[in-house]
């Protein structure tokens, strides 16, 4: 639940800085989208749900609280990716 809230943070203040300020998404798959905020967020957050669902089949199952600290590590990165993301809109100027 914590890493599902930390994306949601994540690809919030990723719409509103691609919407509202001149900033530029990094990740290379999804710098094609840079144009169209809607799309590229809900582009990341099925590579998201994917990718939650494919570490809790395959390292959950075995070993659930590697899998629970590793959904952990996700949470607190998305939430430093948040962060960032407010940090620098703050540094851009507006559309």
């Amino acid at each position: 639940m914590a890493a599902s809230i930390g994306a949601a943070a994540d690809w919030a203040s990723t719409y509103h800085a691609l919407k509202f300020y001149k900033v530029r998404e990094t990740n290379p798959l999804l710098r094609p989208l840079d144009s169209k905020p809607g799309s590229l967020v809900t582009m990341g957050a099925l590579i998201d749900a994917g990718g939650f669902s494919a570490w809790n089949l395959s390292v959950g199952r075995k070993h659930p609280r590697v899998a629970a600290a590793g959904l952990w590590a996700m949470a607190a990165f998305r939430g430093y990716l948040a962060l960032h993301n407010l940090r620098n809109e703050r540094r851009s100027e507006r559309r």
